[in-house]
């Protein structure tokens, strides 16, 4: 059973897309939720200007006059297309499908990524990497990780990926750790770039002063917390799900 994110382009009696005020859809609304609820879907019905949303199992919709857009039953899709194609107060005149939804639990997510963990490290030293050693990272890296590493799954369609995130702010605190990455506090806040050569060289060495400098490992200890607090800030405050279009 494959799941898709999908749209179903809707042609909608009574829907002014352009705003003047001559929109009337109230056929539209009564049409909709009786053919849903017809087919087994539960309807929630919108407020304050945002469009109803049924659901059905894993399954859910928006539907918005020009669109119902959702998360879908690939097996579900051409009777539900027939289904909408022949109603009177809207039709449905294209499906257009994108990315896949997986059933997948947090750990069996967390295994995928613990097997790409060296793909992953690799993908976050470059984009720390920087032209010269007074320079330093202070975007989110482990949050713009966690997004080319997603996994879209049913349990997590909001997008929150709360387990994806943890992840990589976990894996930016044990490389720096290892001394694979520098951190430094800048005039923006905790910077952090790509150790050099020399430096993971040094950070191999007993702790302690190295040449009148401070050690890699000492770097690590100021550093970590502020890295964790950053960890839990992306977790603590996941992105809003997207209420998805008002009327």
């Amino acid at each position: 059973m494959a799941y898709r994110m999908v749209y179903l382009r809707i042609q909608c009696r009574g829907y002014d897309p352009a705003g003047s005020g001559d929109t009337d859809l109230t056929a539209f609304k009564a049409e909709s939720r009786r053919l849903f609820q017809e087919l087994g879907w539960t309807v929630h019905e919108g407020r304050s200007g945002v469009c109803d949303t049924v659901t059905k199992d894993w399954q859910n919709l928006y539907l918005h006059p020009t669109s119902f857009s959702g998360v879908l039953d690939e097996a579900n899709i051409p009777s539900l297309q027939e289904q909408l194609s022949s109603t009177q107060s809207f039709r449905c005149y294209a499906v257009d499908c994108y990315e896949e939804y997986l059933d997948m639990s947090d750990a069996e997510y967390r295994n995928v990524l613990e097997s790409k963990r060296d793909e992953i490290a690799a993908f976050i030293l470059e984009q720390y990497r920087t032209k010269r050693t007074n320079l330093y990272i202070t975007d989110s890296v482990a949050e713009y990780a966690a997004e080319c590493f997603e996994i879209h799954r049913l349990c997590d369609k909001d997008g929150q990926n709360g387990t994806g995130k943890r992840f990589m702010s976990e894996l930016v605190t044990r490389l720096l750790q290892e001394g694979r990455l520098v951190a430094a506090e800048t005039d923006n806040g905790l910077g952090i770039r790509a150790a050099t050569v020399k430096e993971r060289r040094i950070s191999s060495q007993p702790e302690g002063q190295v040449n009148g400098q401070i050690t890699i490992m000492e770097q690590i200890e100021e550093a970590a917390p502020q890295v964790i607090e950053l960890a839990n800030e992306l977790t603590q405050y996941p992105k809003q799900p997207d209420q998805g279009m008002q009327l």
